[in-house]
C-alpha cells in the first residue's frame, strides 16, 4: 500500500466534506416533498328536486332506496309524507319539495327515499332523482345564496359549484330539528 503524503489528505477531506453535503441536499429534497399540504375534503350525495340539485354530508347517508308504499300518518305536519318500515324500523319521510316550497312533479322510477341519520335523530328525504356521490374540496365550498327564501334558506349549510351545477348542501340538522 502506497504511503499517502500530506498533499493527499486535504484533497481527500474536501471529497469527504462534498459527499456528507450531497446526503445534507437529498435529505432536505426528500423532506419539502414528503411536506405536501393535501387540501380536506368533504363527500356528498348529490340529488335532484325539481330543477334544483342539492348535497346531504355522505357520512349521514345510512342508505338509498326505492320509494315503496308510504303510509299517510293523520295530524302531520304538511312536510311529512308518512311513513315507511325500513327493516322493521319506522321511518318518518320528509318531502323536500315542501320543506323548500318547490313544485311537486309526477312520481317516477328515478324517485328515491334518503335513509338520513344524525345523532339519535333520522328520516328519509323524499327526492326526485339520486344523481352521484362527488367529493368537493373544502375551499370550493361557499356559504347559501342570499337570494334563496330565507323560509329554505334557513336549513341550507352552504353550496358549491361542480361542473356547471349549482348544488345546494343542506344542513341535516336543521331539518330535523323542525322535526322534534
Amino acid at each position: 500500500m502506497p504511503k499517502k503524503t500530506k498533499k493527499e489528505l486535504p484533497f481527500q477531506r474536501i471529497e469527504k466534506i462534498l459527499e456528507a453535503g450531497e446526503d445534507i441536499a437529498h435529505y432536505k429534497e426528500e423532506f419539502y416533498e414528503r411536506e405536501e399540504l393535501k387540501e380536506e375534503n368533504q363527500q356528498f350525495v348529490i340529488f335532484r328536486l325539481a330543477q334544483e340539485w342539492y348535497g346531504v354530508e355522505i357520512s349521514k347517508v345510512k342508505e338509498v332506496i326505492r320509494v315503496g308504499k308510504i303510509t299517510y300518518l293523520p295530524s302531520s305536519p304538511k312536510y311529512i309524507s308518512g311513513i315507511i318500515s325500513l327493516r322493521g324500523n319506522i321511518l318518518s319521510v320528509t318531502d323536500l319539495k315542501t320543506v323548500f316550497n318547490l313544485p311537486h312533479e309526477e312520481p317516477s322510477e328515478k324517485m328515491r327515499i334518503i335513509a338520513i341519520e344524525s345523532g339519535i335523530l333520522e328520516t328519509g328525504f323524499l327526492v326526485d332523482e339520486v344523481v352521484e356521490s362527488i367529493e368537493v374540496p373544502v375551499s370550493k365550498l361557499e356559504p347559501a345564496l342570499l337570494t334563496i327564501p330565507s323560509e329554505g334558506a334557513k336549513y341550507l349549510a352552504g353550496q358549491c359549484k361542480v361542473n356547471d351545477k349549482l348544488i345546494a348542501i343542506i344542513n341535516i340538522e336543521k331539518v330535523l330539528e323542525r322535526e322534534v
